[in-house]
């Protein structure tokens, strides 16, 4: 039970866009409800009473013949070989998401101290071109060539 992974669907439901929400509303449902029926069922199967088969028979060789059939099955199980290659996904996704949640929180940094210059410097109605061309060495660069490319 250590391994079993817990859904948070009020968490989920939240980073979901509006239009799939009722889709995701009725999975959670049909979750729900075949969660309860599995974990309603026990954990082991009931003993046989043998002995009241026995005594109900007209032939007590047949539920004793039938006791060591049913004591012979064995059901196979499957062996995990999912589960390491999804681990393995998993941490090579975390790992891939940290790095982007790195860069993200950088580029976000870049863009707060972009947008705190730009609500630093004047209003563009009170700037003259000068004066907003002072701190731009490239654009005036660029104008002062199409200036003089334009020149007669």
């Amino acid at each position: 039970m250590a391994g079993r992974k817990v859904f948070d669907f009020i968490k989920l439901t939240s980073q979901l866009p509006i239009a799939v929400r009722g889709e995701f509303g009725a999975l959670r449902s049909k979750f729900e409800s075949q969660h309860e029926a599995v974990n309603g069922l026990p954990s082991a199967l009931e003993a046989i009473d043998w002995s009241f088969y026995s005594s109900r028979v007209g032939n007590p060789a047949i539920v004793d013949d039938f006791k060591g059939k049913y004591a012979a099955v064995q059901i196979p199980r499957p062996a995990d070989t999912s589960s390491s290659a999804i681990n393995a996904l998993e941490s090579e996704f975390k790992a891939e998401m940290a790095d982007y949640l790195t860069g993200a929180n950088e580029r976000i940094a870049k863009f707060e101290g972009s947008l705190a210059a730009l609500h630093a410097e004047k209003p563009l109605e009170s700037m003259t071109v000068e004066e907003y061309l002072a701190d731009k060495p490239e654009l005036r660069a660029r104008i002062e060539e199409d200036i003089a490319s334009r020149a007669l």
